[in-house]
Formats: C-alpha cells, sequence, structure tokens
C-alpha cells in the first residue's frame, strides 16, 4: 500500500483514548483522505466499531510505563512506537499520536517531501501563554514523535532498530545522555537514536515548521469537525483550522 496513518492506541484504568482515537480517525478520513491502521490490544479493540475502514494490528501488551500527569503518575502504554516500521503496512506512514488532530490537509506534503524520516524538533503553545516546558533536560535537544513521516527505506530501518535497542537499554542511554525523566519515553529515544546515528546517516530528519500543541493544564470543552474549544481559568478560547496536539486527556473520559 502506498501512503497511510499509523495510530497507537491502548486504553489505561485512567484514559479511554480508544475516543479520543475515534476523533481522530474522523479528521483523518475528512482532511487527510488517507487509510488507517491501528496498533492496540485485545481490551481496547473491543470498543472500537467492527465495521468503517480501520485495519487493526492486535498485539499484546505486557509493559505499564508511568508519567506525570496533572500531580499524579498515571499508567502510559507506550512501549510499542519502536516497533511502528514492522507494524505498518504503508511504503509512506504518518505515525500520529492519537490526541494528534488534523484539521487541515498540511500533514499530505509530507508525504510528498523527498526525505524518509521528518519529525518536529520545535513546539509552539497555540494558546500563547507558553506553558510548555523545553527547557533543556539531558546532553541533547529533545524532538517530538508525535508526529512521524516515514518510508520503508533500508536508513529509516537502521533508525527505528536503533531506537529498539535504545528503548531495551533505556538505563544506559539515559545515564549517558543525563536525561532527568527517569521512564522511559518515545521523544528521548528518537532523540537519541537519531544522535547515535549522526556518523553514519545524514542529519536531515526535521519539519521545518514547529508542531502546535495545547497545553494539559487547558481544559477541552468540546472537538468539532474544525476547531478545539478550550478553557484557562476563566477564559474560553477556541482554535480553529489548525492541526494541534491536545495533552488534555481528561475530556475524553467525559464524552
Amino acid at each position: 500500500m502506498d501512503t497511510g496513518v499509523l495510530l497507537y492506541c491502548f486504553n489505561t484504568p485512567t484514559t479511554q483514548y480508544h475516543k479520543l482515537a475515534l476523533k481522530s480517525i474522523d479528521l483523518i478520513n475528512k482532511n487527510l483522505k488517507l487509510p488507517v491502521t491501528v496498533v492496540t490490544d485485545h481490551d481496547t479493540h473491543r470498543n472500537f466499531p467492527q465495521f468503517g475502514g480501520i485495519t487493526y494490528r492486535l498485539v499484546k501488551q505486557n509493559t505499564t510505563n508511568y508519567r506525570f500527569y496533572r500531580g499524579h503518575n498515571i499508567p502510559w502504554y507506550n512501549m510499542e512506537r519502536a516497533n511502528a516500521y514492522e507494524h505498518s503496512f504503508y511504503d509512506t506512514t504518518l505515525l500520529l499520536d492519537c490526541d494528534y488532530l488534523t484539521f487541515t490537509p498540511n500533514l499530505l506534503e509530507l508525504c510528498n517531501s523527498k526525505s524518509d524520516f521528518l519529525l518536529h524538533n520545535k513546539v509552539h503553545d497555540i494558546s500563547g501563554l507558553n506553558k510548555i516546558q523545553t527547557k533543556l533536560e539531558s546532553t541533547i535537544p529533545i524532538v517530538w514523535a508525535t508526529v512521524v513521516m516515514f518510508k520503508k527505506t533500508e536508513r529509516v530501518k537502521m533508525i527505528f532498530d536503533m531506537i529498539k535497542n535504545v528503548q531495551e537499554n533505556y538505563e544506559h542511554y539515559r545515564n549517558l545522555y543525563r536525561i532527568k525523566f527517569k521512564n522511559y519515553r518515545n521523544d528521548y529515544a528518537f532523540a537519541i537514536a537519531l544522535h547515535q546515528l549522526s556518523g553514519q546517516v545524514k542529519q536531515n530528519n526535521f519539519i521545518p515548521s514547529a508542531m502546535n500543541m495545547l497545553p494539559h493544564e487547558f481544559d477541552v470543552l468540546e472537538v468539532t469537525d474544525t476547531s478545539v474549544v478550550y478553557k484557562y481559568k476563566d477564559k474560553v478560547n477556541v482554535v480553529t483550522d489548525t492541526d494541534v496536539h491536545v495533552l488534555d486527556k481528561e475530556f475524553c473520559n467525559v464524552r
């Protein structure tokens, strides 16, 4: 298959990620018009429709990771992304977080790029309040594995093989790069893999524009076909016709 979207979706005891994924798929169908593959486990898969043009790859999710979110350590199933090269059926893949909402067809430009691997190394707080912490917490700059375009080339296979190596030996690499974040995080694993391979592959892997992000301090009130309505303290605002990574996961638990 030529081009498609790959999503990872695993429900946790605290978050119904399948609801995020279904909204993301609706927007992908509308604005990108690409086939979608969802990698998930059996329990989460039961919440998806049996029909609807979605391809599923079922995996056994054995590893529970944790992340700090709104004052609490919560379960975080993020270990499968290192296998994206094998999981994808497509020659060209858009690997997306299921909380990345595509309100435009802009990502199609990445698929038409001559590059075989692209991701963001810059983010933009779309609220304008600069709530996103981008301070250096390691000896290498972070990259963002939220949006990744990759093609089935030997170079890209080398990158994903290195990501697996980082994941399997994360404590070693965390100490080597003095990463403060103790739990495994894909953003750091991708950054380390690219740095480790920098002497063997050309470093031209970054999307020129910054990734729009809505920080987790902002409560999402509604997601429509064209916009995200959110609240911060006593003010309500809206993001319209702009692709955005939404960090608030609570809204999917009540809708």
